[in-house]
């Protein structure tokens, strides 16, 4: 008893260690043998992170995981991942760990596989990851002996949050699925079997020449197969599917007998009631749908037969067909009625250029306003022709009656006539000559309202004449809050701009008696600040925005190349009156240019020429010359904060300025300028400039008479100046200041720090009673008439530090009087003689 039980103890020590023992003595052997398998079979770069075998998890089978498998490609797609699966789990019995050539797999599990099939313009395809035909031969002994070594005796397949996306830059193509979990059991192998296939997919989206034509869309296929592996023959013998909530039907058989895939497959809805067909709407929508109530019949049928070998692709219709539809929400009053569709896209054998895109029928009324559209699409890949048409009349309030459009105010008519045939080969090439097309657009009371918005937006009346090449704007009025906007002229190249992204050009005349900018810059709603729990806060002052975070900068469009020539009566930006605006404003390459505008404001005349484009952090860039005609002081200083920041002294003068200047750098996100990123150069001039009591002129009063300080005038001067990195560096010059020669020279630095010099040439009379009696004296002093003194300027803008510099004064002083003092000197020296004699 003693020894049988310490027989069976050795034993369970022996099984429990070779349990141990075994993933650690065979796992070098199967990374070699799956590293060897994959790298003599792909021409591409393959690594993983680890690969573990463990024996309890499903005893008596091995699990063998492998961890971060990747595969990435060559040449041109090197830097591209081809595949990338978070962790790859295989079954296979026991036994075969101990027999390398015998090694089987039973069942694979993919855990959030990432698939990337790309094709290049070039047309390579980064899938081709074969070895080359040479390599083939020599490895060809190898791939057999390899195949010996795995044997696949599959019974389960399972992938779970896998996403797949195919871009083809070539055909301009995306398709894109999200979330795909799919699962098939059964014994693949053998001669025949019967597999069961259950699969969903979250988000199926597809896109052809940018133009997103499934979007959302979920699907979900539960599938029985028979197999015959021999022919490798797969029959659908039972199936559901659901797109999105429509439940269709799928029969037929797919068999991969060699390179040639042959396809029969029939699919068509399971009922006919108009209401399944809005099971295709995409779940994220669903709530849009409910208490609906509808009538009317709706069917979906296909098929795909024939072969796909290379370029030949099998012949397949799918057809959809409405009849007696009507649409009603049921807390609202109107219903969309009458509804019928009849759609075919049909290609017979061969080339995909020979689909064909019918839409034969396509009608809905709201009360008696009938919409109608007809299209047909032909050669769709190489050139595609079109024949289409677009009649309907839209009363906006009627359809806001039928439909819960709760996130706008929409009210007004839009009464449409459209229709065109060609090739679009003839529209790229701008041969609008043998394109056919014509239409007009009408618009009455027009209407839009959104939270969005600050201000709505009305058209009373307006026009569109259609052309294959232009569109023609006729009497289009504009109104946006006060602004009103009267629109003519022609906009072209449209057609290439909708579907090719090309430029839209046009040439338009813009008339207007006011344009608010300070209202058309807020247009957009911004968002309210939120506090950490989510809740809008409040502000105690909510009438006064936030100068500071308000975002005023705008982007302007691309692709767009419009010139607006202009005549705007008046304008206001900011408290900036602006009257009578002529000239051409271009909107090009995604900034705005002025070219030679010219307006009235601050009762003087400016001239504007430039450009201004937004960038990502909302500081926009400009580059702008202006050519300022005596603008009224008094008036810029309560007009522009700019001016008083910087001239303060402003507040109490009188007279014009005149300036032209040309500078370039960045604005704020307030439409504001950054001082330290502006250079240019410039000039300025005056005229009848008077300095009414001024703190800084105040400040001279020891060495001046002061009721000579109360009203500076300033002779007409010019000035030029150059403008670097926001400093501002005065070129001297030379003028009279109360009637006294002056020169002035100075700068004023980005941070707003005034340096500036004074030297005047003051005649005595105008010095001071203290001055006055220093100078009396002095001996010869009747001999001064004008003396040189020199006033420093420094500090902030605002409170700057004024200073005297007489220097110049006492030399001049010592220079007017020397002779004199000598006399009165070599006479007191005399006199002194004689007294001691």
């Amino acid at each position: 008893m003693k020894k049988t039980f310490l027989i069976i103890l050795i034993v369970i020590v022996v099984l429990v260690g070779a349990v141990i023992a075994i993933p650690i003595l065979f796992k070098q052997n199967l990374i070699d043998a799956a590293k060897n398998t994959l790298n003599k079979r792909l021409n591409a770069e393959v690594e993983f992170a680890d690969l573990k075998l463990s024996l309890f998890r499903n005893f008596p089978q091995a699990t063998v995981e492998l961890s971060q498998l990747s595969i990435k490609g060559n040449n041109e797609f090197k830097n591209d991942t081809l595949l990338r699966v978070d962790l790859v789990q295989t079954k296979m019995d026991l036994s075969s760990l101990f027999k390398r050539s015998e090694m089987s797999i039973e069942e694979i599990i993919l855990e959030r596989p990432e698939i990337k099939l790309l094709v290049s313009e070039s047309g390579s395809a980064n899938w081709n990851i074969s070895l080359p035909e040479s390599t083939t031969s020599v490895l060809a002994e190898s791939t057999q002996s390899d195949a010996e070594e795995f044997q696949l005796q599959l019974n389960k397949i399972e992938i779970r949050n896998a996403s797949l996306l195919y871009s083809d830059k070539e055909s301009n193509i995306n398709l894109v699925l999200k979330d795909i979990n799919s699962g098939i059991s059964g014994n693949m192998y053998g001669n025949s079997s019967k597999l069961q296939s259950e699969g969903t997919v979250g988000d199926f989206s597809l896109a052809y020449e940018n133009i997103s034509y499934i979007s959302k869309t979920s699907l979900s296929v539960h599938t029985l197969l028979d197999v015959d592996f021999e022919t490798m023959k797969f029959t659908i013998t039972e199936n559901e599917l659901l797109v999105n909530r429509l439940p269709l039907q799928l029969s037929g058989s797919i068999a991969v007998p060699s390179d040639t895939t042959f396809l029969d497959l029939q699919l068509k809805t399971k009922d006919s009631d108009f209401e399944n067909f809005l099971a295709l709407v995409p779940p994220v929508y669903e709530s849009y749908l409910k208490d609906v109530t509808t009538t009317g019949s709706a069917n979906i049928s296909g098929k795909i037969k024939g072969y796909y070998f290379d370029e030949s692709y099998p012949s397949f219709s799918l057809k959809l067909e409405v009849s007696n539809g009507d649409f009603q929400y049921a807390d609202l009053p109107e219903k969309i009625k009458n509804i019928t569709a009849d759609v075919l896209i049909d290609k017979p054998q061969g080339d995909l250029d020979l689909t064909q895109i019918k839409i034969n029928e396509a009608h809905a009324e709201i009360r008696n306003n009938p919409v109608d559209l007809t299209l047909k699409i032909l050669h769709p890949v190489t050139d595609p022709y079109f024949d289409g048409a677009f009649v309907g009349k839209i009363n906006l309030s009627h359809l806001k009656g039928a439909l819960p459009i709760d996130s706008v105010n929409m009210s007004g008519v839009i009464d449409a006539n459209l229709f065109a045939k060609g090739n679009y080969s003839d529209v790229e090439a701008e041969a609008y000559q043998k394109v056919q097309s014509d239409g007009i657009v009408l618009l009455d009371n027009f209407v839009f309202d959104s939270p969005d918005l600050t201000q709505k937006i009305v058209v009373p009346k307006g026009q569109l004449d259609f052309s294959p090449e232009s569109i023609h704007l006729r009497g289009l009025n504009v109104h946006i809050g006060q602004s009103d906007f009267r629109l003519s002229g022609k906009v072209s190249n449209y057609l290439n701009y909708v579907f090719k992204e090309g430029v839209l050009q046009g040439n338009l005349q813009l008339n207007s008696t006011l344009v608010n900018l300070n209202e058309l810059l807020r247009l957009q709603k911004r968002p309210e600040p939120h506090d950490n729990k989510g809740a809008a806060k409040k502000e105690n002052t909510a009438s006064v925005p936030d100068a500071e975070a308000e975002v005023l900068a705008f982007d302007v469009p691309k692709n767009i190349d419009i010139t607006f020539k202009s005549n705007i009566k008046n304008a206001w930006f900011d408290r900036l009156l602006i009257t009578d605006i002529s000239g051409s404003i271009q909107v090009v390459d995604e900034k705005l240019l002025l070219n030679n505008l010219n307006m009235n404001t601050l009762d003087g005349g400016l001239k504007m020429n430039g450009s201004y484009k937004n960038t990502g952090q909302n500081q926009p860039l400009f580059d702008f010359g202006f050519d300022m005609a005596s603008l009224d002081i008094p008036m810029m200083y309560k007009t522009l904060s700019g001016v008083r920041s910087i001239m303060p002294a402003a507040s109490n003068s009188t007279g014009k300025l005149s300036s032209n200047l040309t500078f370039k750098g960045r604005l704020s996100p307030q439409l504001k300028l950054i001082p330290a990123t502006a250079n240019g150069v410039g000039s300025l001039s005056t005229q009848s400039l008077e300095i009414n009591n001024s703190p800084i002129f105040n400040q001279l009063g020891g060495i001046l008479k002061k009721e000579k300080l109360k009203n500076v005038k300033v002779d007409d001067f010019k000035a030029n100046f150059t403008l670097t990195d926001g400093n501002l560096l005065l070129t001297p010059f030379t003028t009279r200041v109360i009637g006294q020669e002056t020169k002035i020279a100075g700068s004023l630095n980005a941070e707003s720090l005034l340096d500036m010099r004074f030297d005047f040439n003051v005649e005595r009379e105008l010095f001071g009673p203290d001055i006055q009696k220093i100078l009396a004296v002095i001996p010869g002093n009747q001999k001064i008439t004008m003396l040189p003194a020199g006033v420093l300027i420094k500090g902030p803008v605002g409170e700057p530090k004024v200073n005297m510099d007489l220097s110049a004064t006492q030399k001049a002083v010592t220079e007017a009087t020397k002779d004199d003092l000598k006399k009165s000197l070599d006479k007191l020296g005399e006199g002194l003689k004689k007294l001691f004699k």
